[in-house]
């Protein structure tokens, strides 16, 4: 019995350990993206504030939308012969809805920064993020072929 606990509680210690730095990892991560944009972007402190308000807005929408789209539809399987063509049409409808509220975040994204920001300045944000993203991926390559060498 004293075996099982001890199983059982080093599954979960390890359980939450590997959550815990999946959550530092993503902190660094936005961390690395607000030095990052602050800095790409020229913004001087008046305006980084105004920045970083809006945009942490917009961010947390953009990750609820997506949270509630994945809950969704997490559990289907599109390759399921069992599917009706109604659950289809039901399943590309909120999907475009999904695309279609992601869309409206960014179009008020836009109209939030052009009242303290430069359009210049906000079409380059745009660039700035798949910038990050690209940079993002290529270091995740990066590390990703360092630890097969290390083993």
């Amino acid at each position: 019995m004293k075996k099982i606990i001890l199983s059982i509680s080093l599954i979960i210690a390890f359980n939450m350990s590997n959550a815990q730095s999946q959550r530092v990892n993503s902190e660094k991560i936005d961390a690395y993206k607000k030095i990052y944009l602050t800095e790409k972007l020229n913004l001087d402190q008046k305006n980084e504030s105004k920045f970083w308000e809006v945009y942490d807005i917009y961010q947390e929408n953009l990750k609820d939308n997506y949270r509630k789209r994945r809950l969704k539809y997490r559990t289907i399987n599109l390759d399921s012969s069992n599917f009706t063509d109604e659950e289809y049409e039901q399943y590309i409808n909120d999907f475009l809805d999904y695309e279609k509220k992601k869309i409206d975040l960014r179009a008020k994204l836009i109209v939030d920064l052009k009242e303290f920001m430069s359009l210049k300045k906000t079409s380059y944000l745009f660039r700035l993020e798949d910038d990050f993203r690209r940079e993002m991926m290529d270091k995740l390559r990066a590390n990703r072929k360092n630890n097969k060498i290390k083993k």
